[in-house]
């Protein structure tokens, strides 16, 4: 596997890690977007409990920044939107936790990172499906490279999808 940027690296979510996540989860600008914190972190341990998702706690210059997992999202019912993805592209789903950390490159370099790990283990595609009203989500998951190829409306909202194919990829690096 190619090597993260030095900037960046990726821990396994682990139990002493919950208290910090519990933490990123209660700060306002997370907690809008990823809900109550309680349900959330036990969302989390138990995905990766489970092997449902992969997570991970990323650091940038050896600093913790934010939690960022993979997971397939054609596995899942709840998520009509991914009926039709094939079972080997991964959705990923990020948050920055520190708020001074915000707005300052950190997600789309952690994103770009992550998505190199992801196609050096065989992802041809990767999705990301932000609400459509996370305007800064949309903008840092474009910076990173992530294009929008489609939109799904429901009860909840309107989520904005965005896509990122080894082939864009590896062509931008």
């Amino acid at each position: 596997m190619r090597n993260e940027p030095a900037e960046v690296s990726f821990e396994p979510v682990a139990e002493g890690h919950l208290p910090m996540l519990l933490a990123w989860l209660s700060e306002p600008h997370v907690r809008q977007w990823w809900g109550d914190p309680d349900v959330e972190l036990g969302l989390i341990r138990d995905g990766c409990a489970k092997g449902e998702v992969d997570g991970f706690v990323f650091r940038v210059k050896g600093e913790p920044a934010g939690y960022i997992q993979s997971w397939v999202p054609s596995e899942y019912d709840e998520e009509p939107w991914a009926k039709d993805l094939s079972g080997d592209t991964p959705g990923v789903d990020i948050f920055i936790g520190p708020p001074e950390m915000t707005g300052k490159g950190v997600a789309a370099m952690a994103l770009r990172a992550f998505a190199a790990r992801l196609f050096e283990s065989g992802a041809a595609r990767i999705v990301i499906d932000p609400d459509a009203g996370n305007r800064r989500a949309v903008r840092a998951y474009a910076k990173a490279g992530f294009v929008p190829f489609g939109e799904w409306i429901d009860e909840s909202g309107r989520t904005h999808l965005m896509e990122l194919k080894r082939t864009e990829f590896e062509r931008n690096r």
